[in-house]
């Protein structure tokens, strides 16, 4: 084995040396500096990659014009003329059998026509015309017979449109006379609402008319029997929708069973005494039905009038107006 080297051992102290053994301790001789690398040199031990080569590029060489033997190069797509009619030998076999038909039919015409000269050369003359005479004759009176039978089928035709067109209008204004009788009856049930309104409206308020406010409902019960006994012989009533004139009918019926209500309310107000807005009054009560069932007809009632009246420049109007 290789002995150690040893440390460096300190200088020889001099005799009249001052100097401690503390300073000989750290006496030491210094290390060599180290050894530099040269640049870009791998430190010992490492791993040295692989240098990568640089890519040489080439320059673009364009593609030969000509290209190798037997290549084609690229043409666009350009259609061709428009393909005729086709030709069938169908058709053309056709119009020759029709031509070769005519042809025959031709042939066999003059033929025949021969064959009469020949068998009968020297025919009756009188024969012949009064034959000629006969079929003139006849062409003339067929054509007579068929203008004779046209025109009496063009004298029927205005004759059944006339009378279609005289019964539209005969329902037409049927319909517009029976319509302007509702109107008039519709304007008079108007005039009779406001004072029924207006009526109960003083017996609410126990206002100064309160002794002749049942004569009002008294009387709009009267006006509205008239009105219900005109509607039913009313004439014309039949071409009015029959929905239109039960709803107008029920619709009065109801208002007269509440005016007779309403009256009571009156008179109990009168002879109990009056109070404000006495709603809990039996007369007063009795009216909540049939106001409730009369509304209910006339709704349905000027969804039909409406469109009529519209028709015809007569008032329209609305459930609560009459």
């Amino acid at each position: 084995m290789t002995a150690l080297a040893s440390p460096t051992a300190p200088e020889p102290r001099p005799a009249d040396s001052t100097r401690g053994d503390w300073d000989d301790w750290y006496t030491i001789t210094p290390p060599p500096p180290p050894r530099p690398y040269p640049p870009h040199a791998p430190a010992p031990g490492s791993v040295v990659p692989p240098q990568r080569q640089p890519i040489q590029h080439q320059p673009f060489q364009p593609p030969p014009t000509g290209g190798p033997p037997g290549y084609e190069p690229f043409r666009p797509y350009q259609p061709g003329p428009a393909p005729g009619p086709p030709r069938g030998d169908r058709r053309r076999s056709e119009s020759n059998a029709g031509l070769w038909t005519i042809l025959l039919l031709l042939l066999a015409g003059v033929g025949a026509g021969v064959v009469l000269l020949v068998t009968h050369p020297f025919g009756n003359h009188n024969q012949r015309q009064a034959a000629s005479t006969g079929t003139a004759a006849a062409s003339r009176a067929a054509p007579a017979g068929r203008k004779s039978h046209a025109s009496g089928s063009a004298k029927a035709s205005p004759a059944s449109t006339a009378s279609g067109t005289s019964s539209t209008t005969a329902t037409s204004a049927a319909e517009q006379r029976a319509a302007s009788g509702v109107a008039s009856m519709l304007s008079q049930s108007a005039s009779d609402r406001s004072a029924i309104i207006g009526a109960a409206t003083d017996i609410g308020n126990c206002g100064p008319n309160l002794n002749a406010d049942p004569k009002v409902f008294a009387d709009a019960a009267a006006s509205r029997r008239t009105m219900l006994a005109s509607l039913t012989s009313m004439p014309g009533r039949n071409t009015l929708p029959p929905a239109l004139v039960s709803d107008l009918s029920q619709a009065w019926q109801a208002s007269i069973t509440a005016d007779q209500a309403y009256a009571q309310w009156a008179n109990d107000e009168i002879t109990q005494g009056c109070v404000r807005n006495d709603t809990s009054d039996p007369g007063y009560q009795a009216t909540m039905t049939p106001n409730r069932q009369a509304t209910q007809y006339k709704d349905s009632f000027v969804v039909l009038w409406n469109p009529i009246a519209s028709g015809y420049g007569l008032t329209q109007y609305s459930s609560d107006q009459f």
